[in-house]
């Protein structure tokens, strides 16, 4: 508490001191403070300018940016001396000769840490800080993460959301880009859910939101982006850190990250496995089939149950040729499956409401993804500071499998069989680009490059019948449904950032030319091939209201590129009245984004505010439609127009050292339409958030408390279910805090939790309900050793293909969440 009275004193001391002198001064001390190191900024430092004899000529507060101006009103010798939470630098002797009005002292930086023997006292990061075209959350700022996956840090960032069943979505929608260190993933895109649910949190430093990318990127991802930026060696000598965790499930986690520094060379690294275990739920249904008599309700019950595992490693390294040429390379690899069993039992009846059919359906499968991505930059720096050029090249491959078997069993009017269906798919990208990024001067600075993709899609698929009368397994070759799809996109894009005072503008042009190649192989094969060429701008203007307190405006287009999973024909007809498949036929979409934004940001209180519009008019929907026959068809199409009128707030507020207050809200209007011959149209409001706490209540040992829910989604054919989650938790730090012991419940209040989902067009409606167990516990236990001091050295800049949306699961298309909050 001292610390923050002591803070706003100072701040207050320094904007007085300020104003005061800038009236009388005539001569200006310009800079900023950045850690050590890096180009990171430190935000708030306490400056001291003192004169010959050691007197306060004045004290004042560097901006959030770390950047200050100090005005003097003679020349002379003076001492600067920084101060600031968990950073360290010697005094810097400063000298102005008679007749300077101005002197700029550039960058200034501090050591991260102050060392007292074996301990390293660190800053009490912002849990958010705000830059001109995007939020940071500060995984690393939050003590929650050291002993949570990912997911559930995911649920506090600002402008995400988490739904019941772990999608994620970026201001209210699901076709966003997913990059990992600012480099494009697959499998981040493709399994987003399944990576975060495993992946722990301690291994993330920050999660930036990407609302309206900058022509730098690709101009795919309507919703925007989410960069995960990983942990990196900070380390002279090494550092790591080791952790285990379990739960009452039966699922269980180990978590080892450890980073060195050797003279020029330097690497980091993480692995971990996590084992999943999902109890049994239940589900029930009942549809009304309105183009049958025959078959005109439909009544269906099961229970399932699934269990997974997730693997990854993924590291980074760096050499400095000179002090000019640097050669970094980096990769990430991750393989998980998950294995499900489910009994279904599903009757029909005719509009007299008669019996015509049941039978009962017993499933089981083991599906596989992975992802393994490479790549290797060199980075040629100049004199001027900042300039650079990198050249880059980047291999993405990430290959998925589904191995299902079915037995069905009439009991009545339906005939019983067994069937297997497996389907192998993967994608494989190879990225070349090149940037050159130039700071003209302290106002005025220009970005340019050029890039090529080339990307290589394939699906097939086996299935086979089982014959009882031979014994054996039949392939049935009147079932073949395989893909093979090429890709080619040639980019350029320039940008220019102009700064002055208070102002920050951006703009930028992004230009690209794609090409599809491609073959549906059925009993008869169908060629197609396409072109497009897009011309993408991108406007940003920010403005500082005060230290800490900025207004953002942007506008740009994204597209969507439709993936391998949307794209995927592969028939999942696991159940046989309710089918699912991809549309290999499907067209790019284009998105309209609209931004303003007020943010508040200090390292106490953060406060921001996002209103937001998107408009598409081509946009790639999930639908369904049923047949006469009773059968339930869900795929893809651009048959949508989609908008979306919304708002997001966050709010943290840090009363003291002990104690923290965060929470998030959204709501957003959502207007959908067919244009195809369903004719369909839906709109609505859908709202919801999170809250918590966090409170330091002994030396050591704190407890958190977590809560949140949503409104129903609204669908292009319905609304799906509503949700809500509670969870507490309670950390005690160890062995000179070099241990965390942490012990979370979620949902203790709830046994089962309830979901209802809607759907109706012109042909069918149709309702469902089921329910998830609650009331699970984890313990976690993470130790950490080494000493940190400096970081691993990598290209400043490098390959970030965001130009595909987030997808969910693997294999055939499976009909995915249509809108969505």
């Amino acid at each position: 508490m001292e610390r923050n009275i002591m803070a706003v004193l100072c701040l207050m001391i320094g904007i007085y001191t300020a104003q005061a002198q800038e009236k009388k001064g005539d001569i200006q001390l310009k800079g900023r403070i950045l850690i050590e190191g890096t180009t990171e900024d430190i935000p708030y430092v306490t400056l001291t300018l003192q004169g010959d004899s050691d007197q306060v000529i004045t004290r004042q507060v560097s901006d959030e940016a770390g950047r200050f101006t100090v005005t003097l009103k003679q020349a002379g010798s003076y001492k600067l001396l920084l101060s600031a939470v968990g950073y360290s630098a010697d005094p810097l002797s400063v000298t102005v000769a008679p007749g300077e009005t101005l002197k700029n002292l550039g960058d200034i930086t501090m050591k991260e840490g102050i060392e007292l023997k074996e301990v390293s006292v660190t800053v009490q990061r912002p849990l958010i800080k705000s830059d001109p075209d995007k939020l940071i959350y500060s995984a690393e700022a939050d003590p929650e993460a050291k002993s949570n996956t990912l997911l559930e840090i995911i649920r506090k960032v600002p402008l995400l959301s988490v739904d019941s069943e772990d999608n994620v979505t970026l201001n209210g929608q699901s076709n966003y880009k997913v990059l990992v260190n600012g480099k494009s993933s697959s499998l981040m895109s493709n399994n987003f859910k399944e990576v975060i649910k495993s992946m722990p949190a301690n291994s993330v430093r920050d999660i930036e939101v990407i609302t309206n990318p900058s022509s730098k990127y690709e101009a795919e991802g309507v919703g925007g982006i989410i960069n995960i930026i990983t942990n990196k060696s900070k380390t002279n000598g090494y550092t790591g850190s080791a952790g285990l965790n379990a739960d009452s499930r039966g699922g269980f986690g180990v978590n080892a990250y450890i980073s060195a520094n050797i003279e020029k060379f330097s690497f980091s690294t993480n692995i971990y496995n996590n084992q999943f275990k999902q109890p049994a739920s239940e589900s029930t249904s009942h549809r009304e089939n309105l183009v049958s008599d025959e078959y005109h309700f439909s009544d269906a019950t099961g229970k399932s149950k699934y269990s997974g595992s997730g693997n990854s490693l993924n590291f980074e390294a760096g050499y400095e040729i000179d002090t000019l040429n640097l050669i970094s390379a980096s990769g990430w690899g991750y393989f998980g499956n998950y294995s499900f069993d489910n009994n279904n039992t599903t009757e029909d009846r005719n509009i007299n409401n008669t019996p015509v059919r049941s039978y009962r359906n017993l499933m089981s499968g083991k599906n596989g993804f992975g992802y393994l991505s490479g790549n290797i930059d060199y980075q040629r720096s100049y004199a001027k500071k900042d300039k650079t050029l990198t050249a880059s090249y980047k291999l993405d491959y990430n290959p998925q499998s589904t191995n299902n078997e079915n037995r069905v069993d009439g009991e009545l009017n339906y005939l019983s069989y067994r069937q297997k269906s497996d389907n192998e798919s993967s994608g494989q990208t190879h990225t070349f680009q090149l940037d050159y990024y130039d700071p003209l001067t302290e106002k005025h600075q220009i970005e340019t490059g050029l890039k090529g993709i080339y990307r290589r899609n394939f699906s097939e698929t086996d299935i086979s019948v089982y014959d009882p009368d031979a014994n054996r397994w039949e392939k049935d070759l009147s079932r073949l449904n395989d893909l093979d799809y090429d890709q080619y996109i040639v980019g350029v894009y320039a940008g220019y950032l102009f700064k002055h005072n208070k102002i920050s503008a951006k703009g930028g042009l992004r230009g690209e030319y794609t090409w599809n190649d491609g073959v549906f192989k059925s009993q008869t094969n169908t060629e197609f091939n396409n072109t497009f060429f897009n011309v993408i701008p991108y406007i940003n203007f920010t403005y500082s209201l005060k230290p800490a307190q900025t207004v953002k405006v942007s506008y740009t287009q994204r597209l969507y590129r439709p993936g391998i999973w949307s794209l995927n024909p592969y028939v999942n007809d696991l159940d046989p009245l309710n089918i699912s498949y991809g549309n290999p036929e499907l067209d790019a979409e284009i998105s309209h984004s609209f931004s303003a934004s007020y943010g508040q940001f200090s390292t106490n209180f953060n406060f921001n505010i996002d209103l937001n519009s998107s408009i598409t008019n081509n946009s790639v929907e999930s639908y369904s439609f049923i047949t006469p026959e009773g059968v339930r068809h869900s795929t893809y199409d651009n048959i949508g127009s989609n908008q979306r009128h919304g708002a997001n707030l966050y709010v943290s507020y840090r009363p003291s050292g002990k104690l923290n207050f965060y929470g998030n809200g959204r709501a957003n209007y959502v207007i959908l339409d067919s244009n195809n011959d369903l004719n369909l149209h839906n709109e609505g409001l859908m709202y919801g958030g999170s809250f918590g706490a966090r409170w330091t209540l002994w030396k050591g040992g704190s407890v958190s408390a977590n809560a949140g829910g949503s409104s129903p989604w609204v669908m292009l054919q319905g609304k799906s279910s509503g949700y809500y989650y509670t969870s507490f938790g309670v950390t005690q730090k160890l062995l000179k805090e070099k241990l965390d012991l942490s012990l979370y419940a979620s949902d203790p209040f709830s046994r089962k939790i309830y979901y209802k989902s809607d759907y109706e067009d012109t042909t069918y409606t149709m309702h469902t309900e089921n329910f998830r167990w609650g009331q699970s516990a984890r313990i976690s236990v993470v130790y950490r050793f080494g000493k940190m001091d400096t970081q691993v050295k990598k290209a400043r800049r490098g390959i970030s293909n965001d130009d595909q949306r987030s997808e969910g699961g693997s294999g055939g298309g499976g009909g995915a969440q249509q809108g969505g909050q």
